[in-house]
């Protein structure tokens, strides 16, 4: 008879060892597959919303080293404003058949502000800005200069017209 007590025992501890591994299983697998839909969520949406490459804005320091001959520069302040009316002409110029490329510096990026001063230079090796500033670059050097809303707005004018 005490036998079958310690069978009775032992199937019972034994069950109760395989339910408590049945329920940290069970809870396992419902965390992992909720932590594993939540990834991919952020991941999908990190992939599909939030990356991209902007191939129109440049560094000064890369200012000189585009693959075309010819093309304009915008280095502009984010408080300037007339900067929205800039970047609709140029976007109007852009859609233009034969127009050349135009790229953009944000002068308020950290990565430019050694090219930022009270005076405006534009002889030394990378171009000083003091003010929104648009350039034409041919050959790698400077050919024209626009500075201030009047001058930068007439040969905008003039680039949508032409």
């Amino acid at each position: 008879m005490e036998d079958k007590y310690n069978i009775k025992q032992m199937i019972i501890f034994i069950l109760i060892i395989v339910i408590t591994l049945g329920i940290f299983y069970g809870i396992t697998i419902l965390v992992t597959k909720n932590k594993k839909t939540t990834t991919d969520d952020t991941t999908q949406k990190t992939s599909e919303e939030d990356i991209s490459i902007d191939y129109d804005t440049i560094l000064v320091q890369n200012i000189f080293n585009q693959s075309q001959e010819s093309y304009y520069v915008l280095a502009s302040f984010n408080d300037d404003e007339n900067l929205s009316t800039y970047t609709d002409s140029i976007q109007t110029y852009k859609d233009k058949e034969n127009s050349l490329k135009v790229y953009e510096i944000d002068l308020d990026s950290a990565f430019n502000k050694n090219y930022v001063s009270n005076t405006s230079d534009f002889e030394s090796e990378y171009p000083i800005f003091s003010e929104t500033t648009f350039l034409k670059i041919e050959n790698g050097k400077i050919t024209e200069t626009y500075t201030g809303k009047s001058d930068i707005t007439t040969i905008l004018s003039v680039l949508t017209e032409e």
